[in-house]
């Protein structure tokens, strides 16, 4: 999958923070907290085969990861919101894993200051 892309980058979160960690801690664990919900409604509208819907939820996680470092699911997100639309549903599929591992794999950080 991505695992040679970071799965935090500090440096980017607190520059989009201005250097300010309490923020990008907290941001982060606002972000992590929804996740799970995220997945959720993602493998539901996938099931539902509603492109419009899943359009939607991957276009929303795509802005929130504008504020955090977390270039590897950033790049599967960007890269399937970008062009969810011309995907076969094999190639759906195939992203949506890997935006279900990178999601995973941002769960099990507790904080940027464990990375």
């Amino acid at each position: 999958m991505s695992e040679n892309i970071d799965i935090l980058d500090l440096k980017t979160a607190l520059k989009v923070v201005s250097g300010n960690q309490s923020l990008a801690e907290d941001l982060l664990a606002m972000f992590i907290k929804e996740l799970p919900t995220y997945k959720k409604i993602i493998e539901n509208k996938q099931k539902a085969e509603d492109r419009e819907e899943l359009r939607q939820i991957i276009h929303k996680i795509h802005g929130g990861l504008r504020y955090l470092g977390a270039p590897a699911l950033m790049a599967i997100i960007s890269k399937t919101d970008a062009a969810l639309f011309e995907l076969s549903e094999l190639e759906l599929k195939k992203n949506i894993d890997k935006i279900f591992f990178e999601i995973d794999r941002v769960l099990k950080l507790e904080k940027y200051s464990s990375i």
